[in-house]
């Protein structure tokens, strides 16, 4: 994947991000949504975001022009009292797993938070997911907590492991 171009979002963007992130919806309990996110929805949230150095979006864009993951962080919480934590999450398309994609898309966004006034960092896995774990915790991500069947898709009830970062 050396031709993988790693750049912030734009709103033009928002297709590709939802060609990731709605199959995830769809077939996968990884993310709780229960709905596919509308290209317009995905645009005004990329529009939103784009001047706020504590919330970056970015992508990875292939030689093709295709969008094949990307990673954001977000708000912990919209009270005051949260604002310097944050959650972050990466989602890479299957058939770019394993190539290192979500390794630079995070890096790509915790160098670009690292003057931001920020104190922490927050991800939520739904085990099983080992890659997820490993990628987590190699960019220092420790576990702290295991919500027991907070979330319920496909039928079923589904934990959620949380990892904090000090950052």
């Amino acid at each position: 994947m050396s031709a993988l171009i790693i750049r912030r979002a734009q709103a033009a963007d928002a297709a590709g991000i939802n060609g990731v992130y709605n199959p995830f919806i769809r077939d996968s309990a990884a993310t709780f949504e229960t709905a596919a996110i509308s290209e317009a929805d995905r645009r005004r949230w990329l529009e939103s975001l784009a001047q706020s150095p504590r919330h970056p979006v970015f992508v990875a864009e292939q030689r093709n022009g295709n969008i094949c993951g990307f990673a954001n962080a977000a708000a912990f919480d919209p009270r005051g009292g949260y604002a310097t934590s944050i959650k972050t999450s990466v989602f890479v398309d299957p058939a770019s797993q394993g190539q290192g994609v979500a390794r630079r898309l995070y890096g790509a966004l915790f160098g670009a938070i690292a003057d931001a006034d920020l104190h922490r960092a927050y991800a939520l896995i739904v085990p099983p997911n080992p890659a997820s774990v490993a990628l987590h915790q190699s960019f220092g991500f420790e576990h702290i907590s295991t919500l027991s069947e907070v979330g319920r898709k496909f039928g079923r009830f589904h934990d959620v492991m949380w990892f904090e970062k000090r950052l």
